[in-house]
C-alpha cells in the first residue's frame, strides 16, 4: 500500500473520532484568535475564554503569526475558530477610502486574521466571529461596512453604550435554533456594522433600526454576531446565551 494511500486513510480516521467525540460531548476545542492589543505579548479580553470554559469547553489562545505553514499547524488542533471584538477593520480591505469617523484600526490584526480565514476556509473549519469578528467574516467574503453608524445611518437606536436594545431573529435560522427564540435584549458596543452583505450570507438577526446585528453563511459552516454574547453570559450571567458557548458548532454549521 502506497504511503499517501495510509496518510489519507490515517486522516479519514483521526477526522471520524473527532466526529464521534463530539458526538459524545467530548469537550470542543476553541482557537481564540490573539487580538494584538500590545507588541510582543499575546492578548485576549478573558471573558471570550471564560465563556467557552464555563460551558464546558476549551479555549486555546492563537498567538497572532505571518507564516502560512505554522498557522495551518495551529488550526489543526482546533475544532472552531473564533474571532473576537475590537477595532474598526480597514476601509481598504473593502476597497473604501477611511472616513473621517474611522476608529482605531489594527493593521496588523486584520492581516494576522485574514490569513487565519484563508486557512480555516480551506480546512472548512467552523469560523464564529463576534463584534468586530463579524465585520471581519463580512469583509472577506466581500462584503463591506458602515464605518460610522451615526454619520452614515443615523437610527432610532444607539449602538454604542452600557444599555441594551431588542433584536429580532430569522425564524429558522441557525441562531435561532440555538437561542430557542426570535426576540431577545442584547448590549450594544459598536459603530461599524455590515453594509452590504457578503454574497452567500444572509442577515439572520436585525435591530429596531434594521441595522445587521447577526449573519450566517448558507454553506460554509461560517456566522457572526454584532453584539457580545460573551459579556451577557459571563459578566451578566444571562444563561440563554450559555448554549452558543457550549455548542459553536451547531450555530456555525448550516
Amino acid at each position: 500500500m502506497s504511503r499517501i494511500k495510509i496518510l489519507t486513510g490515517r486522516l479519514l480516521a483521526i477526522c471520524l473520532v473527532m466526529l464521534c467525540l463530539q458526538a459524545l460531548g467530548a469537550p470542543v476545542v476553541v482557537g481564540i484568535a490573539d487580538m494584538c492589543m500590545e507588541t510582543n505579548r499575546v492578548s485576549i479580553l478573558s471573558t471570550y475564554a471564560d465563556a467557552f470554559a464555563r460551558a464546558g469547553n476549551t479555549p486555546l489562545v492563537l498567538p497572532a503569526e505571518t507564516n502560512r505553514d505554522v498557522v495551518a499547524r495551529m488550526l489543526a488542533s482546533v475544532d472552531v475558530l473564533l474571532l473576537c471584538g475590537g477595532e474598526d477593520v480597514d476601509p481598504s480591505r473593502y476597497k473604501t477610502k477611511p472616513s473621517s469617523r474611522l476608529g482605531e484600526v489594527n493593521l496588523r490584526r486584520d492581516a494576522w486574521e485574514w490569513l487565519l480565514l484563508d486557512e480555516a476556509v480551506k480546512r472548512r473549519l467552523p469560523i464564529i466571529g463576534i463584534c468586530r469578528g463579524c465585520q471581519l467574516i463580512n469583509v472577506y467574503f466581500g462584503g463591506t461596512l458602515w464605518q460610522d453608524l451615526p454619520s452614515e445611518r443615523p437610527g432610532e437606536v444607539k449602538h454604542r453604550g452600557t444599555h441594551l436594545h431588542g433584536v429580532r431573529i430569522e425564524g429558522g435560522s441557525r441562531l435561532a435554533r440555538s437561542l430557542g427564540c426570535e426576540e431577545m435584549q442584547v448590549n450594544t458596543s459598536h459603530h461599524q456594522a455590515v453594509r452590504d452583505l457578503a454574497p452567500g450570507f444572509r442577515a439572520v438577526a436585525f435591530a429596531p433600526d434594521g441595522v445587521v446585528e447577526a449573519i450566517e453563511s448558507e454553506t460554509l459552516p461560517v456566522a457572526g454576531v454584532q453584539f457580545h454574547p460573551e459579556k451577557l453570559f459571563v459578566l451578566k450571567g444571562r444563561d440563554e446565551f450559555r448554549v452558543l458557548f457550549a455548542d459553536p458548532l451547531k450555530w456555525a454549521r448550516p
